[in-house]
This record gives structure tokens, sequence and C-alpha cells, in this order.
């Protein structure tokens, strides 16, 4: 999950992806390809774009990521 306002137009799919909440319910989101260098994640993802997620970027169960260190 990545804030809306940090992916570019070109980025962006123009298609949506479903997700489900910590709520429960499930609401489609626009997907983009995005270049993500982050201390847990580093790499070419696509990803869903909201408006205004919890933090800017969200990093879930992906290939490569790296745990939190206690």
């Amino acid at each position: 999950m990545v804030k809306s306002t940090l992916v570019k137009p070109e980025q962006m799919t123009g298609s949506y992806d479903r997700c489900v909440l910590v709520d429960g319910t499930m609401k489609p989101y626009p997907t983009a390809v995005v270049d993500l260098d982050t201390p847990y994640y580093t790499g070419i993802s696509k990803v869903l774009c909201m408006e205004t997620p919890i933090q800017d970027v969200i990093i879930g169960n992906i290939p490569g990521v790296l745990g939190v260190e206690p």
C-alpha cells in the first residue's frame, strides 16, 4: 500500500485490486508499479494506492521483505 500522492501518473496501471481491511471490509484500490527503497524492502513492486493510509508506505508479506529486528 502506498499513499496516492507519492505515485506518479505514469506509474499507474489503470487496474484495480481488492484489499481486505482490518475491519473485514473488502475495497478496490487502483494499482501502480513503483520502485521501492526502504530498510525492509528494495525493488520494483505492484502496489495498491490509497488516499489516506495510516503510513505513507505499508509493506506486507511479499518475497524479499526483511523482518523487524527485536
